[in-house]
């Protein structure tokens, strides 16, 4: 234990490893909770770049109620894509990641949406696992003097107190994850097909015909970790293409998940001539086929159209493991809408500290927002009720 604060009635212990969390904690959560000390071990494990973790249980008249997990990012000048930054902008970037050293403190868990990051006791208040949660990110903002507060895929129950109770933070208004609900007559990618309006039927079809030659195959543990360098190498191909890389994960990050998760976490690979260019990965999850981390190589995207056909194979993997739905995650909405998938609204919040940041992130809010609207118009599927008629 690393530090101990009394906010009211409750008690938090702070600590920086798993392995010296008390026996409390394991004990307080349910079976299978990601927060179990054997899942946040091989996170650490993964060696993620840059990142460091606080682990907090509240205790309440010496019993504990509660678990929260942070992780604290030492931003770089690399988590930006500095090309569409003006000269003085990267020299200002550079200078401000060099010398203020800043700190991102994420309240959750950078590269996953699918996990619990906090756990209380289901006997406590709704409005008192708030009060917990606010001291607690507030108390550990001023421990690790972070520049700026993340707080992702909070519990539905505490929004409300966020929206209503925490006025210094704000709720990012475009943070949208796409999915869509898989027909239980699907029982093929062919099945789908069919569904697809004419035009998307016709796009649907010269996507496909590009995969001519190129094999997939489900990779095994073993087979992960024999081709970690370039299933990484493919991620940062992809990710170097976004316009901010909040935190990167590590070359051990995912050959140690699998071997973690051999059966619930699923990667296949998409060989060109015996040569890996592009991967896919997704959780299976009894509510849903959950997309994970893709990697392509762009010298190959346009001839193979492999972004486009990574995300139709994960739609044809969805389908025949019987998933209910798919979710593909918060990026590409227009390509993810061509598929049929429809946005569900998250509620991430974001604490800043400078008020021209601040200010700044509200006006490319808003800027994004009045820019939005053409993907939401896209419906490729006929109407469902026609088709079972």
């Amino acid at each position: 234990m690393i530090h101990c604060t009394v906010h009211g009635n409750f008690q938090a212990e702070y600590f920086t490893a798993c392995n010296s969390l008390p026996d409390g904690w394991d004990a307080l959560l349910p079976d299978g909770h990601f927060l179990k000390c054997v899942n946040l071990a091989v996170t650490e494990q993964a060696n993620l770049p840059h990142i460091s973790y606080y682990y907090v249980l509240i205790h309440k008249q010496g019993k504990p109620v509660a678990a929260i997990y942070f992780q604290l990012l030492r931003l770089q000048a690399h988590h930006l894509d500095e090309s569409n930054m003006s000269a003085m902008q990267r020299i200002a970037w550079k200078g401000f990641t060099t010398l203020a050293k800043p700190k991102l403190l994420v309240a959750g868990h950078l590269f996953r949406h699918d996990v619990e990051s906090y756990y209380y006791a289901p006997y406590l208040s709704a409005y008192d696992a708030f009060r917990i949660y606010n001291d607690t990110i507030n108390d550990l903002q001023r421990q690790v003097c972070a520049y700026a507060v993340l707080v992702k895929d909070s519990p539905a129950s505490l929004h409300t107190y966020f929206q209503h109770y925490a006025p210094q933070y704000i709720m990012l208004r475009n943070d949208i994850l796409m999915g869509m609900p898989l027909q239980p007559y699907w029982k093929n990618l062919q099945d789908y097909e069919a569904a697809l309006k004419h035009k998307y039927s016709q796009r649907f079809r010269k996507i496909r015909g590009a995969l001519q030659g190129v094999v997939i195959k489900e990779l095994d543990a073993d087979a992960v970790e024999d081709n970690k360098d370039i299933l990484y190498t493919l991620y940062r191909q992809v990710c170097e293409k976004q316009p901010a890389r909040i935190g990167m994960i590590s070359t051990s990050f995912l050959p140690m998940l699998k071997k973690n998760n051999p059966d619930s976490l699923k990667i296949w690979a998409m060989y060109e001539s015996e040569q890996v260019v592009a991967f896919f990965s997704a959780w299976i999850k009894p509510t849903a086929f959950d997309m994970f981390y893709i990697g392509f190589d762009y010298t190959r995207n346009q001839a193979l159209q492999l972004y486009f056909n990574i995300l139709f194979c994960s739609l044809e993997q969805a389908i025949l493991h019987k998933m209910p739905a798919i979710i593909f995650g918060r990026t590409a909405l227009d390509a993810k809408a061509r598929l049929g998938c429809k946005p569900s609204y998250q509620s991430t919040f974001v604490l800043i500290r400078n008020r021209f940041i601040r200010a700044a992130t509200l006006r490319l809010q808003n800027n994004a927002q009045s820019q939005e609207g053409e993907w939401e118009q896209r419906h490729p599927l006929k109407d469902i009720r026609k088709q079972q008629s």
